[in-house]
């Protein structure tokens, strides 16, 4: 028992200690059996291994010995006295010799109180006795009846009464010390918040506590303990053989708290327990569900990591937001096919999808084409004044009336991609050294060219735009027109700029790009580089003022064009202040390799991720972008690994000559 093994040590089991004893008792033919092991009589080492309190129902007969073999229960709770009185052998002879085994009397008392003594001397409640009067704290509110309380009391309540029960059980008034200790306790543990807190929250946990003759202890497992050891091919001795209990409800151990050493089972470890100086808490224990989870987790991102890696290998693959493009430009083109004047409109949803710059021989033209796949040819159709640029089994990106024409001597050199996303195709112009304003038909003078007919400067409160005019133009040949989306500009026989702000798609309908009312433009005279006289027309956009918002939470800084986040997945900020001026998908790159390719010389815009980024013209190679400098030597087929690069500007040359209608 407890007593005497400790808390949670037991020698085998009922089921196991009870097979042995009747196979002495068969082969003997005594009861009980009596032959001494190590010096102690055997039924004493058998009656220490069990828990006195379960025994298989119903009494043994002698018919029935030889079934006690398979015998796993019911079990109940009955004295000591009467499961000895049904062993085999009678009353008599068990009783002698568990008195000669343990020392114990066994008196004939009068009285309920002096009966309830004797029990208690022997180790037990007696057959007679009540055991829950041994229970000092069963229902976990002791502290509330010695001060008097209800579990409800206050804490100025909790101190009134202990001041009135310290005056009465005081010993130096007369009072029962005992009494006045218990008093002294309750006060120290309901005066203070944490205690009072762990007491109650313990009182309420009381009912899966274990008390020895009192509460019901759960059904043993020690059955399914020892199958599971025959199955395993394990022997289990029962007179050696240690099993380790719970020490709340004594099923058979199978962990234990980190945090105070308990050993407990598998229904305890869902609930909490105290033991010594650790007050109530939550099992802490080293539990293989934790790692089979964790396994589980890693199995499940190592399938998906397999199945990106395998995605990315695709040619084709898209993820969500090349897949977001395909759609809006499918939209788009759709929309515009239905337009009567597709070829001379200009449309900005399907314009971001191609950008233009062109030397004094050629007009290039740098295309993404989101519908692009490896194994789909990309078309090109072109005539002196038309042009088509689609992929097959696609609507067209480009379907337009150019706005000057092709020479058809030469043929139209293209360059594209492995996987036919990006597309690049040299016009040769019919009239070299000829200055195209617009590349398409209708088109506002600079859409989507690399370089504008004009220089923007953007300041923090200000951007400052300039267009060079010449020296002719008045005032009153200038019309221009500032609204809340953009502007437009329209000189008399020189000029058309029509562009559109950036808006702020988050903060729709009160978001403002500029200031109307601070807005302005001038015309003024000035010399240029040549030192030729000319016009320029300078443009003031004023930003609006910092929100309240942005004043008290970003220190003042907008949301506008210049911290938006880009999508090249660099974590750069900035966009142009223009819609039509800004480079999506890195077109600007393949230009510059193209125009140095052709005239050793190259514009760079500047990048609007840059602050205070100027405009300028490159002509040495090693000023160049890295990028553009990559892309130049993949085009002059310089590089050095003789296999095909992998990489997305990878390019395949063909010459298309123009055709004729």
């Amino acid at each position: 028992m407890g007593s005497v093994l400790g808390p949670s040590v037991h020698i085998a089991s009922p089921r196991v200690c009870f097979r042995f004893l009747c196979h002495v008792y068969r082969t003997s033919g005594t009861w009980p059996p009596s032959r001494p092991v190590g010096g102690t009589p055997l039924l004493e080492n058998i009656l220490l291994g069990f828990d006195p309190f379960l025994l298989p129902h119903g009494p043994w007969t002698a018919s029935s010995r030889v079934g006690l073999k398979g015998v796993q229960g019911p079990f109940l709770r009955v004295s000591p006295w009467d499961r000895f009185d049904s062993c085999p052998g009678g009353k008599g002879k068990l009783n002698r010799a568990l008195v000669r085994s343990k020392g114990w009397e066994k008196r004939r008392v009068k009285g309920t109180k002096t009966k309830q003594k004797a029990n208690r001397r022997s180790g037990m409640a007696g057959r007679d006795g009540n055991a829950w009067d041994e229970v000092d704290d069963l229902e976990g509110d002791v502290h509330y009846r010695v001060l008097g309380l209800v579990r409800q009391a206050s804490a100025e309540d909790v101190k009134k009464a202990y001041r009135t029960k310290a005056r009465e059980l005081h010993p130096d008034k007369g009072g029962d010390p005992v009494a006045f200790g218990k008093v002294q306790e309750a006060y120290e543990v309901l005066s203070d918040p944490k205690k009072r807190e762990t007491y109650d929250t313990w009182a309420k946990n009381l009912k899966f506590r274990y008390v020895r003759g009192v509460a019901p202890r759960a059904e043993g497992g020690e059955g399914i303990l020892l199958d599971e050891f025959e199955r395993m091919g394990i022997s289990c001795d029962p007179l050696t053989q240690l099993v380790i209990t719970c020490e709340v409800c004594r099923r058979p151990s199978t962990k234990e708290c980190w945090t105070c050493g308990m050993k407990i089972c598998d229904f305890c470890g869902l609930k909490r327990h105290w033991k010594g100086s650790f007050g109530l808490h939550w099992p802490l224990v080293n539990s293989d569900h934790m790692r089979e989870r964790l396994a589980k987790r890693q199995f499940e991102e190592k399938k998906l990591e397999d199945a990106r890696r395998l995605a990315l290998e695709d040619p084709n693959y898209r993820n969500e937001q090349e897949l977001q493009d395909i759609r809006k430009f499918k939209d788009a083109a759709v929309k515009m096919q239905e337009n009567p004047r597709r070829k001379i409109t200009f449309d900005m949803e399907l314009g971001r999808y191609y950008m233009w710059a062109q030397t004094q021989a050629y007009v290039y033209l740098a295309v993404f084409i989101p519908t692009g796949y490896s194994d789909k040819e990309i078309v090109l159709e072109a005539n002196e004044r038309t042009i088509l640029i689609q992929a097959e089994e696609s609507p067209p990106v480009i379907d337009r009336f150019l706005s000057k024409g092709l020479s058809l001597e030469e043929p139209i050199e293209s360059f594209v991609t492995d996987d036919n996303r990006f597309f690049t195709a040299a016009l040769p112009k019919a009239k070299m050294g000829e200055k195209w304003d617009a590349l398409f038909e209708g088109d506002p003078h600079g859409a989507r060219c690399m370089e504008p007919p004009y220089r923007i400067k953007e300041h923090q409160n200000e951007v400052v735009m300039e267009i060079v005019l010449p020296f002719w133009i008045e005032d009153e040949d200038v019309r221009l027109n500032i609204s809340e989306e953009g502007f437009e500009c329209e000189v008399r026989n020189t000029t058309h700029l029509k562009k559109s702000f950036w808006m702020n798609k988050s903060k729709r309908g009160t978001f403002q790009a500029v200031d109307l009312q601070e807005c302005a433009w001038s015309l003024d005279e000035e010399v240029d580089g040549q030192g030729e006289t000319c016009k320029v027309l300078m443009v003031n956009f004023v930003r609006p003022p910092p929100t309240q918002e942005e004043i008290m939470y970003k220190k003042g800084n907008r949301d506008d064009n210049r911290s938006k986040p880009r999508r090249d997945g660099q974590q750069r900020k900035g966009v142009r202040f223009f819609i039509e001026d800004e480079d999506e998908f890195g077109l600007e790159d393949v230009l510059q390799a193209l125009c140095f390719l052709d005239s050793g010389e190259t514009f760079v815009p500047p990048k609007p991720w840059i602050r205070d980024a100027e405009p300028k013209v490159i002509r040495e190679f090693a000023l160049l972008n890295p990028k553009v400098k990559d892309l130049l030597e993949k085009m002059l087929g310089e590089s050095g690994d003789d296999s095909e690069p992998e990489d997305e500007f990878y390019y395949k040359s063909t010459e298309v000559p123009p055709t004729v209608y």
